[in-house]
């Protein structure tokens, strides 16, 4: 009887540690891919030069409860994006990590919505080999970033090499916000930030970029 239960017990066992295995596996095969984070964004010049944007810089402080600003100097690495949308490798200065960031927006004045994706790199010189040879390098863009918080918007003063002085909005959306009600906060900061009409702008500051070299 003893040894019946034993070569019984023993091929349970096995195909319990079997099921084990390939449950592993499958959940390996079948990770959930996240949900796509959102912003509103607004992006605009700043007009009369280092003046103007001292202006700004004052109303962004206050509007933040006068706090200082985070300056951020940031150097991004644009590449090929074959399916659409933006890939940049943004190499940060320590302590803080660089980063890959997808992101796909409209090409329209005035608050839109970026969906984007994006992970902190450890070695973003050998990313940036990597996704060099693989997808192909469309070039660099260098800025000097003054971050605001107010509320749940990221308030961007921006100095970007080789274009001057910019300004952008992101309304940093929960999973239950609408468009609409990022679009309605976009907008009433815009009014008091004085941002103009005239001085929205379409693309990104790498289009710009782009456009003035060729």
């Amino acid at each position: 009887m003893f040894c019946y239960r034993k070569h019984l017990v023993a091929p349970i066992i096995g195909y319990r540690r079997y099921v084990a295995k390939n449950k592993s596996v499958n959940n390996m095969c079948e990770s959930v891919t996240p949900a796509d984070q959102r912003n509103v964004e607004v992006k605009a010049r700043i007009p009369g030069g280092s003046e103007g944007f001292e202006q700004r810089l004052i109303l962004a402080r206050n509007l933040s409860g006068s706090q200082d600003a985070q300056l951020i100097e940031q150097r991004d690495v644009f590449f090929e994006s074959p399916l659409g949308g933006r890939l940049k490798l943004r190499y940060l200065q320590t302590p803080s990590r660089s980063q890959l960031v997808y992101y796909d927006r409209p090409d329209v004045a005035g608050p839109k919505l970026s969906k984007f994706n994006k992970t902190e790199v450890d070695e973003p010189e050998v990313l940036e080999k990597i996704l060099s040879q693989s997808n192909g390098v469309l070039g660099v863009l260098a800025k000097r970033r003054h971050l605001f918080l107010c509320g749940q918007t990221r308030i961007h003063l921006d100095e970007v090499k080789d274009l001057g002085y910019f300004m952008e909005l992101e309304v940093c959306l929960t999973e239950d916000q609408t468009l609409e009600e990022g679009q309605a906060i976009a907008e009433k900061l815009s009014r008091e930030l004085g941002i103009q009409e005239a001085d929205l702008m379409i693309g990104s500051y790498f289009d710009a970029l782009r456009k003035l070299n060729h």
